[in-house]
Order: C-alpha cells, then structure tokens, then sequence
C-alpha cells in the first residue's frame, strides 16, 4: 500500500469500528499499532469446564497461577485483578512505553494487540437520553451504528426483559446466555417484588453481553466452560483482534505493529507521521491523507498535545468511580449447582432515584473462577477458618459492581510534561466531598433494596479513582470547539486532517458503560470520514 486514504492508530476497540467501516466503504486503511500479543509459547487452556480442570490437570499451574507465579498478586486487591496471567500481555510494557506520574489516580493502559478490550468483561449498555447531555450529538445520531457494530461484535440479551424501556436493542440481539444458580435465585426473588422495587428506583435484568449464544459471523456459540477469565474458547467473547481478523481478509487493508506513534504533523497533502519503530529504537516518517486517532484516552491526549507542542496544557479527564460489593445471597441456599456457567456479568441493574438524581448502574457477578485465595486475603479469619468458611459460602456470594457517572471540574486534569529525551503524562484527579458523599448515600440506598431481597452486604471495596478503567474527556467534542476539542465529526481543531474516535471524546460520563457507545461513535465518524473523500 501507498499512501493510504486513512491511517487508524490503535488496534483497540474504537481502532478496530473505524477501521471496519472505512473499509467497508472501499477506503485504503492502515492500521499503526505497537501490537504486544500473547507469546507464542504461552500455555493453552484445555477445552474443560473449569471444575473439571481445576480436579485434573495436572498443569493448571502454568495458567491459573502463571510459571512464575505471577498470578498471585501482592497486597490487598488492586485494580486489574481480572488479568489474569495468560493476559498479562495487556498490560505489558505499558508502563515503559506509556510514562505518567498520577496523583489520586490508578488505573491501567495497554498497548496490546487489541488494548484493553482484549481482557475487558464484554458487559454493554447502550446510553439513554439523558446520557448524551452536553454532547452535540444525541441518541439517534448513534442508532444505527449501535446496530452496526452489534453486528460486527455479536451481542446477546434479553429483549423482554425491565431494561429494555430504558436502554436500546441492538437489531440482531441474540438470546441471552443463561445466568448461574445465585444470580437466578436473585432474579427470581426481584421479579416476585418488581413493581415496589421499580417503585423506588431499581429495575434488573440478564446481562447484555457482546457474545455469542448462538453462531455468528464464525464465532461461538459460548462454551459455558466457566473460563471467560482465562481464555477465549469458541471465540464467543468479543475481542477486537476478530475484526481485525476480517479486516486483514479485505485487500485494502494494512496492518503495521512494532511501531509507537508520536508525532502527527498536517501539511498541504495530508498527514506526515513520525513513529519510532521498536525493533530497533528508530525514527520513521509515514504518511496517509487523513488520520483516525483512537490510542485511547490517555494515548490519544498523549500524542495530540505532544503533536500541537501544548507541554503543561491541563486538558479535562473523567472517570466513572466503581466500587465493589460483596453480598451473602440468601435466596442462593440450596439452590441446584452446576457445572455449565460463564464468567462474565450476570445481571446488570439501574438504579435511578425517583425524585430525580444521576443513574447508576449496577453489575451482578458471581466469584468461582476468579479463585478463591484472592477473597480469602480480603477476610478477616485465620487462613484455614477462612478457607472453610469460604468455600461453604462461595456458592450464595454475589458481587455487585456500583457505577457512577462523572463529570468535568478543575480538580481531574492531565498534562503532557516535558523531561529530558522524553516526555511524561501527569493525571491529577479528585472529588469533592460531595461529589463522594453523594455516591455513599446512593450505595447505602441500593444496599437497602438488596437487603429488601434478603441479599445482605459484607464488604464494599473502592480500588481507586481510575480503577474503572472507563476513562473519557481529553479531546472533548464541543458544538464550538476550542484547542484541544473536536468538533461533532471527530475533527480535532489545531491538526487538520485529524480525527479522534475513541472515548476521549466524551466530555462526560454517564454511569453505564463506554465501550459500546464508544465502539458505535468511532463507527459514526469513520462512516461520516469516510463519505467526504471525492
């Protein structure tokens, strides 16, 4: 390929919707991407349920704990504790490549093959109304690109379910994966008391999940092997190396890892790239006529303001806050165990307080896979009192994930600081207490209907502002965008001839989660991209 009519940076989620739909439409894609993958020599998990495994192999070491042990972190739990060690290849090299310093502020950054989507929960929530306020854009302009990349991805719910009047049903929506024993148990315990429940603000229902229940576009359908964590049997999950599978089928697509963007510089005939090829350290120019940025919030911003010269120019970040709840599940006694379960969020909730107020969004998992030894140094009790207690509870323990939107405010910036030879992200980010005691009141009140459910909480755990890893507002689009916005197309004013497509974009957050909406948006701009070529 020549000079291509688009270059897309990043292999991620957004990377991977803009990529398909400008090649769809008969454009000339390359996509630039550092690309860290699994080893080659990496260890397979087999084709067995995890019980099975866990009672059999004599090898499970290797992945359910790593060779090195890798799998069994440090210290109290952090964030990332759902990568596992045969997905440590997320992760990797991020820190090096990616340099920040934050102050309140954790999170992760990926420059994998796929970014973080490759390891993330698969969990979507298509935004309402209200979720698109502040932004020039609205629920109808994303409608049809929401059924697009349903499409592209597979997604399955439960299209009669009480989400359904307040979120949108991808066309195509397969039937939902079953839920497992607990998470039944508790359905069928809210559909018994639903209309007092919805009465003060809470509706539930099965999980909307990009996977696949059925076959669709080769994949799945899911395996119900219990191992969503570990690996990728039947390919029923989505991950964004399957798009980009099909994209290196089509002839007008490149694909280029081993290379770092940092420069982007406009000129007369296009874009001029300036990328350091990892190999072997060195400096390398490329070009294409226009540029889709989609490194993801933070590597977006990274090479936007290092591209327009803007070193210690704060530029807005937000961030949806999530803690974790641990709830003895009573309606789970002696409900029927079995062995074909999945992994992922099993029951996805909104809670959305009657006299008016922020949404939050709430996700039901239940903990087996994830192995017990991470709860076991959470509780209290000796080691071999809390063994016993926890293997007896285990089977009526549900986590519940709370979400909270996020909005912009002086006290959650980053800036691209200049230091010697390089370069590093600063994140300063704070609540105001109100903005905390807010979301503590919100919490109290949706343990109080799940204690209504005879589900009693024992724990809650904050792993950190940034441990969501929903991160959003950098590039921030605007109806009249200043430096550093972009305009409703995703142009981003100073560098003509650039789009950004990732979440970087969203100058708020709802409480429901970004990559769908994300994915859809990116879709949105490449197709808009990609109608104004002659």
């Amino acid at each position: 390929m020549t000079t291509p009519d688009v270059a897309v940076i990043g292999s991620g989620a957004s990377a991977v919707a803009a990529a398909w739909a400008l090649a769809r439409a008969g454009r000339s894609v390359r996509m630039l991407d550092v690309g860290v993958d699994a080893p080659p020599d990496a260890p397979l998990v087999p084709m067995a349920d995890w019980a099975r495994i866990r009672r059999t192999d004599p090898h499970q070491h290797r992945f359910f704990l790593g060779d090195s042990f890798e799998g069994i972190p440090l210290g109290a739990a952090r964030v990332g504790s759902q990568v596992t060690p045969p997905r440590r290849f997320v992760t990797r090299d991020a820190p090096t490549l990616l340099p920040r310093t934050a102050e309140g502020f954790v999170g992760l950054e990926s420059v994998a093959l796929g970014g973080l989507a490759a390891a993330w929960g698969a969990a979507i929530s298509p935004w309402g109304p209200r979720d698109f306020e502040g932004l020039p854009i609205s629920l109808p302009d994303l409608l049809p690109h929401y059924d697009a990349i349903a499409d592209l991805i597979g997604v399955c719910g439960d299209a009669g379910d009480d989400l359904s009047p307040l979120m949108h049903n991808p066309q195509g929506m397969m039937p939902p994966l079953d839920t497992d024993p607990a998470s039944t148990a508790l359905l069928a315990r809210y559909h018994a008391h639903r209309a007092d429940l919805q009465r003060k603000g809470l509706r539930l229902g099965r999980a909307r999940l990009a996977a696949c229940s059925r076959i669709h576009r080769g994949r799945g359908p899911h395996p119900n092997l219990d191992l969503d964590f570990w690996c990728d049997h039947g390919d029923a999950v989505y991950r964004p190396r399957f798009t980009l599978r099909e994209l290196l089928a089509l002839p007008n697509f490149e694909y280029v890892p081993g290379v770092l963007v940092r420069t982007l510089h406009p000129d007369a005939s296009g874009v001029r790239i300036s990328l350091r090829r990892l190999a072997d350290n060195t400096a390398e120019d490329t070009r294409a006529t226009r540029v889709v940025l989609a490194a993801g919030a933070l590597g977006s911003a990274r090479i936007a303001l290092r591209s327009l010269g803007a070193f210690s120019t704060p530029v807005p970040l937000v961030s949806n806050t999530s803690t974790y709840h641990a709830f003895l599940n009573l309606p789970a006694v002696g409900a029927p165990q079995h062995e074909r379960r999945h992994s992922l969020t099993q029951l996805t909730g909104l809670f959305s307080p009657p006299e008016g107020g922020p949404e939050m969004q709430l996700q039901v998992y239940s903990y087996r896979s994830l192995l017990t030894f991470k709860l076991l140094r959470e509780q209290p009790l000796a080691f071999p009192e809390g063994k016993s207690v926890l293997r007896a509870l285990l089977p009526i323990l549900s986590l519940v994930g709370m979400h909270h939107q996020d909005l912009p405010s002086p006290d959650k910036q980053c800036e691209l600081r200049a230091r010697e030879g390089s370069d590093s992200l600063h994140i300063r980010y704070h609540t105001s207490p109100r903005e905390d005691a807010d979301q503590l009141t919100a919490e109290s009140r949706v343990r109080a209907l799940f204690r209504s459910l005879s589900c009693f909480a024992l724990r809650r755990v904050h792993l950190g502002h940034g441990a969501s890893i929903h991160y959003a507002g950098t590039l921030a689009m605007s109806d009249h965008p200043g430096p550093l916005n972009t305009s409703p197309d995703g142009a981003l004013q100073g560098l003509p001839g650039v789009f950004a497509a990732d979440s970087s974009v969203f100058p708020r957050l709802p409480a429901r989660g970004v990559t769908f909406t994300m994915m859809a948006n990116a879709h949105r701009i490449a197709s808009l991209l990609a109608a104004s070529f002659p």
